[in-house]
């Protein structure tokens, strides 16, 4: 066929597809309506497991690829459930049907705030009157006074964390918090014209971008910063002044409806940067009991020991499932905190109602802002056993499955990205491996020489301490030292409930050779969006080696490498490069064969290299000349 004549026939394809999802839309809220007479919860997790096993073994004989079935049919699957419950709580709560719905955010047409107010609302099927407001505070007053029916407010950020000023807002209006969203925030640098970053001299940004980017700002030391009261504002400015010397920070769908295009993207110093907004209301509304809900609410407790435990004991009491604590000082109250409480719970069910019961009894002060459905709607997980005994009964498993990792799955290496940094990359990359946490301060000078040496990854045990909270200092402290000599960061993680948390923070996880075994820790690791590097379990072979990267990609976690702390000779070296495009990173030691031994793999194809480093403990000093002889080798010579 001619190109015309394919393109045709995709536009044809395309329009049979969108009638087909807008069938399976309605037939989705016809279920809904029928659960209304019975209440059964929206969601049904074992039938949607079951459901798109089936739908990726189907796939799999048309010849699509497992991933791609289950990220079409998550996106499906997650409309449906918001879809559902917006119609459940539109029937719930009828005074909320309006011909015209109108909200309060801030900055202007284009802000982040106004892009998530737009995506909240953009399921109520009415038309969207816009308040702009300056301030928080403003907002607040909008909605108080009846001129805006919601109020949308930032509360969290994933890099800049609790945004204080709403917290402070919330402990004293009158509002209830009626919904909540988590808008992905990609924050770049916005020009009107055509020009270069070198020719730069002015950047308008809110301060909450101004934090959250502050790692590239860094770079920019000529560059004034001036602050405005929101992105938009910003975006407003530039777009006015029409200048080759000035630009913005905001999100590249705001810019565009100034008139400015991206100049650099990516600009978060987290990758994963996320803003948690609520949404408020002058009167509360009810959740129906088939919908997962939060409740948030305020207490302040006494100032004996131990009482913010036992209003905590409270709630676990009654098994239920706190997701967020944050405090706040109390005006006028000298050392009182507030506490701010989010809860998996609807505050009218058994449970909560008991619960508010018991905490009115030994708090201070206590008050629900508000329960609402809950926005998390997490993707269903298949697990590996039931995909895998589908799978050899699949059509195509019986004519040769390739391996994901194999070279004939993807012929070129893998390309992980560490922080800033890439493994797999036309230059190898060089870790540094703590083998014991050496406390902050001696910290700050291993990273020091790290970075001098030439290094790019800090890697060091975090979660060696039985205790969680020291756990995740440590973290913290690694994350922070870290960030201030341009470091990505590695820890390595035994238990699947504590990948998460590492998960958070670090830039990739390691699991050791003594826990490569662990069938649930692949499992988690491969549910989880860090790279990963993997070591040889102990007392095996190389196919037993790759069958555990296999279970971590067959999860969806395509960021898998191979850390070799064994030596492999070079035959078996190049075997093993031939059979994967996982990329290899070599252990070394620091001894007289280094140089050599390095360049050697280098020519046979490894892509990373490990040197495991003392860090100043019991006299110890760490060998800084085999690092800055590592470093020489690999890139100058």
């Amino acid at each position: 066929m001619k190109l015309d004549e394919i393109r045709t026939q995709i536009s044809r394809l395309d329009q049979e597809l969108l009638t087909l999802l807008a069938k399976r839309k309605a037939l989705s809220l016809d279920v809904a309506r029928s659960k209304l007479e019975n209440p059964k919860p929206i969601r049904d997790q074992e039938r949607e497991q079951t459901l798109l096993v089936a739908l990726i073994n189907q796939g799999r004989q048309l010849g699509l690829d497992a991933h791609y079935v289950t990220q079409i049919y998550h996106t499906i699957i997650e409309d449906s459930v918001l879809s559902q419950q917006a119609l459940l709580q539109s029937l719930l709560n009828p005074q909320d049907s309006t011909p015209a719905i109108s909200v309060a955010f801030l900055g202007l047409r284009g802000s982040y705030s106004n892009l998530a107010a737009r995506k909240y609302l953009s399921r109520f099927q009415a038309n969207l009157i816009e308040h702009n407001c300056e301030t928080f505070q403003q907002i607040i007053d909008t909605v108080e006074s009846g001129q805006a029916q919601y109020g949308v407010l930032p509360i969290e950020n994933t890099s800049s964390g609790a945004i204080n000023d709403v917290f402070d807002l919330m402990q004293h209006t009158s509002l209830s918090i009626v919904g909540e969203l988590t808008q992905p925030i990609e924050h770049c640098l916005l020009v009107a014209v055509d020009t270069d970053v070198s020719r730069l001299k002015t950047l308008y940004t809110h301060p909450q971008v101004y934090q959250q980017c502050s790692q590239y700002l860094k770079t920019l030391p000529e560059v004034k910063v001036e602050f405005c009261a929101a992105s938009s504002n910003a975006m407003e400015l530039v777009a006015g002044l029409q200048r080759p010397d000035v630009g913005a920070m905001g999100s590249a769908d705001g810019g565009e409806l100034h008139g400015l295009r991206p100049l650099v993207q990516g600009l978060a110093n987290q990758k994963q940067n996320m803003t948690r907004f609520i949404v408020v209301a002058r009167k509360p509304i009810e959740v129906a009991e088939q919908i997962p809900a939060k409740t948030t609410f305020i207490m302040s407790t006494g100032q004996q020991s131990g009482a913010l435990v036992e209003a905590l004991l409270v709630l676990r009491n009654h098994d239920i499932n706190m997701t967020k604590l944050e405090s706040r000082p109390i005006i006028g109250n000298p050392w009182e905190e507030m506490f701010y409480v989010d809860v998996i719970a609807n505050v009218n069910g058994e449970a909560m109602q008991s619960a508010l019961k018991e905490l009115g009894r030994i708090t201070r002060f206590i008050k629900v802002l508000g329960c609402y459905p809950s926005a998390e709607i997490s993707p269903t997980q298949i697990p590996s056993k039931a995909l895998s005994q589908r799978h050899q009964h699949s059509p195509v498993d019986d004519e040769g499955q390739q391996a994901r990792h194999s070279r004939s799955y993807k012929a070129t290496t893998t390309q992980l990205q560490l922080g800033r940094f890439y493994l797999g990359g036309d230059e190898p990359m060089i870790l540094a491996e703590l083998s014991r946490w050496p406390g902050k301060t001696p910290l700050m000078e291993v990273a020091r020489q790290v970075k001098e040496a030439g290094g790019q990854v800090l890697a060091a045990p975090c979660f060696d301490n039985g205790d969680p909270e020291q756990n995740m200092d440590c973290l913290r402290q690694l994350r922070q030292v870290a960030d201030q000599f341009d470091l990505a960061i590695m820890t390595w993680i035994s238990q699947p409930e504590t990948l998460n948390r590492a998960a958070e923070s670090a830039d990739a996880l390691l699991i050791r050779a003594q826990d490569a075994h662990n069938a649930e820790l692949l499992t988690a690791a491969g549910r989880c969006t860090r790279p990963v590097l993997l070591e040889q379990p102990s007392g095996t072979d190389i196919d037993a080696w790759l069958a555990g990267a296999e279970q971590i990609l067959a999860e969806g976690n395509q960021q898998v490498a191979l850390l070799d702390r064994q030596q492999l000779a070079l035959p078996r070296l190049l075997t093993l490069q031939q059979a994967t495009h996982l990329p290899l990173v070599a252990v070394l030691q620091a001894d007289s064969l280094l140089p050599a031994m390095a360049n050697a793999l280098k020519g046979a194809g490894v892509q990373g290299f490990c040197l495991p480093l003392t860090a100043g403990m019991e006299g110890e000093q760490p060998d800084w000349q085999a690092l800055q002889q590592l470093t020489h080798r690999l890139y100058q010579e």
